[in-house]
C-alpha cells in the first residue's frame, strides 16, 4: 500500500507536533500549514489524502478555508476533518454543512483516530486481531466497547456524507456538460440557418445579373425640382418660425418693460396709501386716547358729586359701595386698566360738649367763638376715616370686577391735618351753623381714577 499523506493546518506548533506523532505511527507522511491561506497555497502545488483543519487561526479561519477547498473541483474530494477544541452539535452541523466529514478533538484518543483513518481507507486493519481470529475461528469476537460503537457510527455518518457530496458533485458536472452540449447544438443550428439565408440571397443576385435587368431610371427635371422644393420647404418653415419667435420675444420684452413701469407706479401708490393709512391710524389712536382720557375725567367728576357723609357716619358705608360698584361697571365697559383710589377726608366741625362727656355739633345759633372744639377730638378722629361697612369690606375681598387684576381699588384714610379743604371758612362766618355747613362739605370720600402706564 503506497504511503498516505496528511496535511495538518494549525497555528499551534504543539498541536501540529502532537498530531504528527500519532499519524506517523500509521506510516502517514505529514505536512504542515500554519494558516488557511498557507493551506490553500499548499494544495495548489501538492496533493494530500486527508486534511486536519483547526478552526481558530489568524486571518482566514477553518470554516472559511474549508469553504474555499470544497468550492475548488481539484480539492473538493479531499476528506477534511476539523481538528479543534470546539464541540457541540451546532458546531458539528456547521462543519458538515461546509463539507467537513466531522470534528476531532485536540486531545484525540489513538483508537478514535485509528478508526477514522480505517474508515477513510488510509490504514490497514490491525494484523494482530486478524491472526487471533484466524487461530481460533470458534472463539467469540470481543464485544466492542461503547466508545468504539460511537466512533463507528460517527465515521459511518461522515463517510455517508462524503459519498453524498461526491454524488452531488458528479451530478452537477454531468448537468454542466449536458448544458454545454445543448448550447453548442443551438449555436450550430443558428449558424446553419444564417448560412442558408446568405446562400439564397446570393443565388437571387446571380439570377438578376443573368437576366440583365436594367437599373431603374433617375428622376427627370420636374422630379428634381420637386425634390429640391421638398428639401427647401423645411428650411423655409424653420425660418418662418424663427422670425415669428423673434417677433414674439421682442413683443414680450416690450410688455415686460411696460409692466415693470406700471408696477413701479403702483408701488409708489401703495407706499403713499400705506403712509396715509399709518398717519390716519396714529391720528385716530391719539383722538381715541384723548376721548378715553376725557371719558375717564368725566366719570371721576361725576362720582365725586354729592359724596359727603355725616358727622356720625362711617366713610365707606353701603352708599359708597353702590357708587363704587356702578363706577367699576362703567370702567370695565370702556376697558379701563389702572387704580381706583378712595380718600376719606374729615371736616373740622364746630363741636360742643354733651352731657355724657363727649362732643356733638354745636347748635346752629351758637357763636363760633363759643365752640368747645374745632374738628374731631384726637381720640374720636383716630380710625374714623378708615372704617368700612361689612358689605363694603366683603366687596373688596371677593368682587368679580376685581378678580382679573385689571382694576385695583385702593382705600386711604387721610389725616385731618392733610385733608384738603374744599371750602374755606370766610371771616364773615358768625354762627356754628354756618361753620358746620362748610365742615359738612369738606367731610367727603374723594374718588381718583389713575390709568395704568
Amino acid at each position: 500500500m503506497p504511503q498516505k499523506r496528511a496535511l495538518v493546518v494549525d497555528d499551534s506548533r504543539s498541536a501540529r507536533v502532537a498530531l504528527q506523532k500519532l499519524l506517523q505511527q500509521y506510516d502517514i507522511a505529514v505536512s504542515f500549514a500554519e494558516s488557511g491561506e498557507e493551506a490553500i497555497d499548499f494544495l495548489k502545488h501538492q496533493e494530500t489524502d486527508v486534511i486536519f483543519m483547526d478552526h481558530s487561526m489568524p486571518g482566514m479561519d477553518g470554516f472559511e478555508a474549508v469553504s474555499v477547498i470544497k468550492s475548488d473541483p481539484r480539492t473538493a474530494m479531499i476528506p477534511v476533518m476539523m481538528y479543534t477544541a470546539k464541540e457541540g452539535e451546532v458546531y458539528v452541523g456547521q462543519a458538515r454543512a461546509l463539507g467537513a466529514l466531522g470534528v476531532l478533538p485536540k486531545q484525540v484518543q489513538p483508537g478514535v483516530l485509528y478508526e477514522m483513518l480505517l474508515k477513510l481507507g488510509l490504514v490497514r486493519e490491525r494484523r494482530a486481531g486478524r491472526r487471533r481470529r484466524a487461530a481460533d475461528p470458534a472463539a467469540p469476537a470481543a464485544a466492542p466497547s461503547a466508545s468504539q460503537d460511537a466512533t463507528d457510527r460517527l465515521l459511518e455518518r461522515q463517510a455517508l456524507g462524503a459519498s453524498i457530496q461526491a454524488l452531488v458533485t458528479r451530478t452537477l458536472q454531468d448537468q454542466h456538460l449536458e448544458l454545454r452540449s445543448d448550447i453548442l447544438a443551438s449555436n450550430r443550428d443558428f449558424a446553419k440557418r444564417v448560412a442558408e439565408e446568405i446562400h439564397a440571397r446570393q443565388q437571387a443576385d446571380e439570377e438578376l445579373r443573368r437576366l440583365d435587368v436594367p437599373p431603374p431610371r433617375g428622376p427627370g427635371r420636374l422630379g428634381a425640382a420637386l425634390i429640391a422644393l421638398l428639401l427647401l420647404l423645411p428650411a423655409g418653415i424653420l425660418g418662418f418660425l424663427f422670425l415669428e419667435a423673434r417677433a414674439d420675444r421682442n413683443a414680450a420684452h416690450v410688455e415686460t418693460a411696460r409692466l415693470a413701469e406700471e408696477l413701479a407706479v403702483q408701488s409708489g401708490v401703495v407706499d403713499a396709501l400705506r403712509a396715509e393709512l399709518r398717519d390716519r391710524v396714529d391720528a385716530e389712536r391719539l383722538e381715541a386716547g384723548g376721548r378715553y382720557h376725557e371719558l375717564v375725567d368725566a366719570l371721576q367728576w361725576a362720582v365725586n358729586q354729592d359724596n359727603t357723609y355725616g358727622f356720625d357716619d362711617i366713610p365707606f358705608d353701603d352708599v359708597r359701595l353702590e357708587r363704587l360698584r356702578e363706577l367699576l361697571d362703567r370702567l370695565a365697559g370702556i376697558g379701563f386698566r389702572g387704580t381706583v383710589q378712595l380718600d376719606a377726608h374729615l371736616g373740622e366741625f364746630c363741636l360742643a360738649q354733651d352731657g355724657a362727656g363727649g362732643y356733638r355739633p354745636a347748635d346752629p345759633e351758637v357763636a363760633v367763638t363759643e365752640c368747645a372744639q374745632h374738628g374731631y377730638p384726637p381720640g374720636l378722629a383716630d380710625g374714623l376715616s378708615e372704617r368700612q361697612s361689612v358689605s363694603f369690606a366683603n366687596f373688596l375681598a371677593s368682587s368679580p370686577l376685581l378678580a382679573d387684576g385689571a382694576i385695583e381699588v385702593r382705600v386711604r384714610a387721610r389725616d385731618p391735618r392733610e385733608s384738603v379743604r374744599r371750602y374755606s371758612f370766610p371771616a364773615s362766618i358768625r354762627t356754628a351753623g354756618e361753620w358746620n355747613e362748610v365742615a359738612r362739605l369738606n367731610q367727603r370720600v374723594e374718588f381718583s381714577l389713575i390709568p395704568a402706564e
